[in-house]
């Protein structure tokens, strides 16, 4: 009687220590409010069109079933509107913020205009984009043609790989470190914006160029000038890397990295690989709520997305945006916020040198 006694003790106790939480979010009601949803960019963009498929749903979804806006707030790339969304916005969740890759690169690099922190925030939900690297096969010299990574290796260490980007501080930093780690010399190009290198690569002028995987099969899958040579992946709910859903039989970077060198990355440039491959990859879209937010409201917030996005007619189209890659909600999103704007001083140090010795730049 007495071992039973305590278990019932401690049994109330712990629903004493849950209960807080779980009341609140039974307890949450907007109705008769307003949800203001930020996006950071123009209307149309990729990350306005996801943000308004699912906002088409979530109200439905929502205790209450408040009114849910589109803000569209542009400028400095989502800088802009996550500033003022970290400054100002309530924690009684009426407000959220579509938050993107040049959200989270900015903290990672340590720019001065980025005056928020995402860690801060409370993680809802992630929204994966497949990243691919892939090149002209005969000017790359990837005579295994996608399929044996070490002769096509063999053949890129000598082929004159051109490849262009913007500047060496952006979301492309992530190839730049990649082709380093494999020790590929490859001639870069800077002042090139994504669009204007894709086009240089359809002419020729570039050989070797990155996109979402979404947008490579679109532009080059059936073209068989075009090889896919690596994707960055994607990191299931355990924290394991995965190949792209959309490229199954592509090896991910670690996969060619071993199959072309015979041994495993690693060490500091690999951890500033795998920093840029969350920012860019795992949280190339993630709907946050505000600093401050209280737990049972942000789990009104995972639930309400994850029915959203089983929502038949948001799964139907949600594979235009994002293509196959799983959605990831609350701890694991935060996860991937977590390597991707946190870096070790260690690291970092070793981006510096990266850069000021090949690209005669630096962080922030």
């Amino acid at each position: 009687m007495m071992k039973f006694t305590k278990r019932m003790v401690l049994g109330m106790m712990a629903a004493t220590m849950l209960s807080p939480a779980i009341a609140q979010a039974e307890d949450f009601s907007l109705e008769g409010k307003t949800v203001t949803w930020i996006v950071g960019f123009k209307e149309g963009g990729g990350t306005d069109r996801l943000t308004r498929l699912l906002q088409s749903k979530l109200s439905a979804h929502l205790p209450g079933n408040p009114d849910v806006l589109v803000l569209n707030k542009p400028g400095g790339g989502s800088v802009t509107a996550a500033n003022d969304f970290h400054a100002n916005a309530p924690s009684d969740g009426t407000m959220l913020i579509m938050a993107s890759t040049s959200t989270f690169l900015p903290v990672l690099l340590g720019a001065s205009v980025a005056k928020y922190d995402p860690n801060e925030w409370e993680a809802v939900a992630g929204f994966a984009r497949g990243a691919t690297m892939f090149g002209i096969a005969d000017q790359i010299g990837a005579k295994g043609d996608g399929a044996d990574a070490k002769t096509d290796y063999e053949g890129m260490q000598s082929a004159g790989i051109r490849f262009g980007l913007e500047t060496p501080i952006s979301a492309e930093m992530l190839d730049l470190v990649a082709m380093n780690l494999l020790g590929i010399d490859a001639r870069v190009i800077f002042g090139l914006s994504s669009k204007d290198a894709e086009a240089a690569f359809q002419r020729g002028e570039m050989n070797m160029n990155t996109d979402n995987t979404r947008s490579y099969l679109k532009d080059f899958g059936e073209d068989p000038k075009v090889v896919p040579v690596w994707t960055y992946g994607v990191i299931d709910e355990d924290g394991k890397l995965l190949r792209d859903p959309d490229l199954p039989d592509v090896p991910t970077f670690p996969e060619f990295f071993e199959a072309a060198t015979g041994t495993t990355p690693g060490g500091l440039g690999y951890e500033l690989q795998q920093n840029l491959m969350n920012a860019k990859v795992m949280i190339s879209k993630a709907v946050m709520l505000p600093k401050g937010t209280p737990e049972g409201i942000q789990k009104v917030y995972i639930d309400a997305l994850k029915a959203v996005v089983a929502d038949p007619e948001v799964a139907e189209k949600l594979p235009r945006e994002i293509g196959s890659m799983p959605v990831n909600f609350g701890e694991a999103t935060q996860r991937a916020i977590d390597l991707g704007t946190a870096m070790d001083p260690a690291v970092r140090d070793w981006a510096n040198e990266f850069l000021q010795t090949n690209y005669d730049a630096k962080l922030n």
